[in-house]
């Protein structure tokens, strides 16, 4: 009974016994998220490179060498436009090309096994001039001298010192012009520049000019050199030719107009037998189809320049001729020149008008020369002419009499070679016309000089008492007088001069005169009723009977 009361006893015990905590589990940390190990990335190729990148100014026949780098497998090359050839070396890795005779621009490609392109551009070209001197030398007379003669005569010395290629941009020269008295010389840099275009490369260069005004004896030529015949500029050949010796001065008038092709008109002189320094007294005008605006501007710049005498001095040496004069021309325009010509020493000299190829180059000048001349067109206009004393004249005035005047333009001077030449119109001529005027009043009388035209529309300058301005006459047609220039006559005596030349395209014969009566002081405007060119009319007119053709062109 007692153990059984144990047992229970004990059973009970455990019944009621709290159980003891289980051990805790040992925490568990989260189990870490572990980053993808990143995939390495490729090593890059290397790209394809050329060196240079732009195969840029390469002349015909010119060679340039690329060099390529990181390139795989074969090197290959192509282009789109073939001005170049290629060889390549696998070995040094260098593609050389070499510039063909086509100008122009194109694209190379160059590749290699990988696949990979490499683009150059490549052009193909050539300079836009060629400087033929480095340094020039100009000799120019005359007392005073134009500076705006002297700028143009320097920008065209210049000019003719380089060679441009058919179809380049006109050159365009800066410079300083040195003012020189008589006898000094001096010097300066010229800039030049040329544009450039798809077969040209741009020109930029420097050019040193050796500038002299040298003292030089005036002269009068005796004989005239007239060219003017065929008129018409039909074909390439020799217009004119003549011979001038030393102390036998000339002056050379010539006149053209252009047919239907472009040509240029050049006035050459060449020493046939020695060299001879020469002295020119230039005044040419044109191209323009406009030919009575080139024969006034003729008259008007010669008769500025020569009684100052001023001109160029050239020295001119066998086998080399000289071009004084190159004058481009399209179809119908006119070119017209005064060349006064004096030998100052050495030997005889020819001088020749040419027609001839556009941009033909000097080299083929002298077999030019050669050629026989072209054959006149009928009208016999060309010749050689004594003008020593001619169309000097001298016209006695009284203020309360009579007006005096004088026609002129109709006539031609007498010939010498060939017997069948004739210069009606007395192209070339230097008139010079003396008015002795005489007042016997003892207050000043008003007159007034004036032209009247008789033979169609007609373009005028004069020279009154050597003295500048000229008088420059626009354009008139009708016979009316129109006015020159008024004149103060004190009392007394006293002598006015006018000095005129006649105007190539223009027509003849002109009266010139002097009078108390005020003649219109301008002439009308062109388009006038009364103008030189008047506009049509509205109104039929009947057909005038037919009149000898007057002097002109």
């Amino acid at each position: 009974m007692i153990v059984l009361q144990s047992l229970i006893a004990s059973l009970l015990a455990a019944l009621l016994q709290v159980p003891p905590s289980p051990t805790p589990l040992p925490s568990a940390s989260p189990t870490p998220v572990v980053s993808p190990t990143p995939l390495a990335s490729p090593t890059p190729v290397a790209q394809l490179s050329a060196q240079p990148f732009v195969a840029d100014h390469l002349y015909p026949g010119g060679v340039l060498s690329i060099m390529i780098a990181n390139s795989t497998g074969t090197i290959n090359a192509s282009i789109d436009n073939p001005i170049v050839t290629w060889n390549v070396d696998q070995n040094a890795h260098v593609v050389t090309i070499t510039a063909g005779q086509t100008l122009g621009r194109a694209v190379l490609t160059i590749s290699d096994g990988s696949g990979q392109r490499v683009l150059i551009p490549v052009r193909v070209a050539v300079d836009a001039a060629k400087l033929l001197s480095q340094t020039l030398t100009l000799q120019y007379t005359g007392n005073p001298v134009d500076q705006g003669w002297l700028q143009k005569t320097v920008q065209q010395t210049v000019l003719r010192n380089m060679q441009l290629q058919p179809g380049a941009a006109q050159a365009q020269t800066n410079f300083n012009l040195p003012a020189l008295a008589p006898g000094s010389i001096g010097a300066f840099d010229t800039q030049i520049q040329v544009p450039g275009n798809d077969s040209y490369y741009p020109v930029n260069a420097v050019v040193n000019v050796n500038l002299q005004n040298v003292a030089a004896q005036a002269f009068t030529p005796p004989v005239l050199f007239y060219d003017d015949d065929p008129e018409h500029i039909a074909t390439e050949g020799v217009l004119y030719r003549g011979h001038i010796e030393p102390g036998g001065p000339v002056r050379l008038y010539y006149y053209h107009d252009n047919n239907a092709q472009p040509r240029d008109l050049a006035v050459v002189f060449s020493a046939p037998s020695g060299s001879s320094t020469v002295q020119l007294i230039d005044a040419s005008a044109g191209p323009s189809i406009d030919v009575m605006t080139v024969g006034h501007n003729v008259t008007r710049d010669f008769l500025t320049r020569k009684p100052n005498n001023q001109g160029i001095i050239q020295t001119i040496v066998p086998g080399s001729p000289y071009i004084a004069e190159i004058v481009a021309m399209k179809p119908l325009d006119g070119a017209a020149g005064n060349i006064d010509v004096s030998i100052l020493s050495g030997s005889a000299l020819d001088v020749a008008v040419l027609s001839i190829a556009p941009n033909t180059p000097d080299s083929a000048i002298p077999g030019l020369l050669a050629q026989a001349k072209l054959p006149g067109d009928g009208h016999h206009r060309t010749g050689v002419f004594n003008v020593s004393g001619y169309a000097q004249d001298t016209l006695a005035y009284r203020v309360g009499g009579d007006d005096v005047s004088l026609d002129y333009g109709l006539h031609s001077p007498p010939t010498l070679e060939p017997p069948d030449g004739r210069d009606f119109g007395e192209y070339g001529v230097w008139r010079t016309l003396n008015f002795a005027v005489t007042n016997p009043t003892d207050q000043p009388a008003t007159l007034y000089l004036y032209e009247q035209p008789m033979g169609g529309p007609v373009r005028s300058s004069f020279l009154i008492n050597g003295t500048p301005p000229l008088a420059d006459i626009q354009c008139a047609r009708a016979s009316e007088r129109y006015q020159i220039a008024p004149i103060t006559a004190p009392p007394g005596a006293m002598t006015i001069q006018l000095q005129t030349m006649t105007d190539g395209g223009s027509f003849y014969p002109l009266e010139v005169g002097l009078t108390a009566t005020p003649p219109s002081p301008v002439p009308p405007p062109i388009s006038a009723p009364n103008g030189c060119f008047p506009k049509p009319q509205t109104t039929a007119t009947p057909a005038a009977s037919p009149q000898p053709e007057p002097t002109g062109r």
